[in-house]
């Protein structure tokens, strides 16, 4: 298994003081080595051009942030070998800020950055380019039309994402770059729902494996791998105790929760999430690509960083299988 860790750990949206260091390019030229002193030589990179629409070129969440600031992609990788990373594992992209009650020119601003990501991630010779083609289900049910049946609304929906993400394949496929779906758990594709959508699309669209997502679904993760083992493109091993005993999943903003006082998700090793029967399906189907650990919106990233190489430790047989 090819092991990174996620740059979604640090968040730009949400969490206080001084949100605004993470903007700078210094602060994250200070991370990199930290990244890197950690044991991690990999990482996965959230692809975000809203940063772009306020001029600020020093996150480096998208092609005109990389260009502006390396000149290339290729300038890049080149700076994140001499901090002691030695590749770009993948890219993740989530259109869900473009969302509106215009699905025709949402899904044009999808398609449009789904296929500067995908370049992007072919640039950074990235294994793989994963999607959250469906938004919060909250934020869907506030922009279907009053004379239109919300279930009927999120059927059209799904049948327009999947077309769009059939249409990325074939350019996928060309640049060398395994494209995924995520199974978000407030999605339309929450728990086992995303299989039949994966199902229906071509054989070179891959699953998204996500362990939290799938645990707040309710979903039994380990049987999961087994079950849809010949689906699998990359495995993201993230942490969780939260219970959705009040559906949280139907908010807005599913991962900060209205009326609970309570953070979704955990650092790698901190949560419920039971991984070593997890770790054992997932060599029992032979899986040996990219595994992903994300400490998503943690709350301290250098801390996250030193959990996350002590659950490497913890589980080195099975993570370098």
């Amino acid at each position: 298994m090819n092991l990174a860790i996620s740059l979604e750990m640090v968040d730009l949206d949400h969490h206080e003081p001084n949100r605004n260091s993470r903007e700078t390019k210094h602060f994250w030229d200070q991370l990199y080595p930290l990244i890197a002193a950690a044991g991690f030589g990999a990482i996965e990179i959230p692809y975000e051009p809203k940063w772009d629409f306020g001029g600020r070129s020093g996150i480096p969440r998208s092609r005109r942030s990389i260009e502006t600031k390396f000149g290339t992609p290729s300038g890049y990788l080149e700076h994140l070998a001499q901090a002691g990373i030695t590749h770009v594992t993948g890219i993740h992209f989530d259109p869900s800020m473009f969302l509106s009650d215009n699905l025709d020119q949402f899904f044009g601003i999808f398609r449009h950055f789904a296929q500067e990501a995908l370049g992007f991630a072919a640039d950074l010779q990235a294994a793989y380019l994963t999607l959250s083609v469906s938004p919060p289900l909250g934020k869907l049910q506030a922009v279907c039309p009053q004379d239109q049946n919300v279930q009927d609304f999120q059927v059209a929906y799904l049948q327009k994402a999947a077309q769009l993400v059939s249409e990325l394949t074939q350019e996928a496929s060309t640049k060398g770059v395994r494209l995924c779906i995520k199974n978000a758990f407030g999605s339309l594709l929450r728990g086992e729902a995303v299989v039949p959508f994966i199902r229906s699309l071509p054989q070179s669209v891959w699953l998204d494996f996500d362990t939290a997502h799938l645990q707040i679904a309710g979903v039994d993760v380990a049987a999961f791998a087994i079950a849809h083992a010949d689906r699998i493109g990359c495995v993201h091993l993230t942490d969780t105790a939260f219970v959705d005993s009040e559906q949280a999943y139907l908010q807005k903003n599913p991962d900060y929760p209205q009326g609970a006082a309570t953070r979704v998700f955990r650092d790698v090793g901190t949560g419920t999430i039971d991984f070593a029967p997890i770790l054992k399906s997932l060599t029992a189907i032979g899986y040996t690509g990219s595994v992903t650990l994300n400490s998503k919106n943690t709350a301290d990233i250098h801390r996250a960083l030193l959990r996350m190489r002590h659950f490497a430790n913890q589980n080195s047989r099975d993570l370098n299988r």
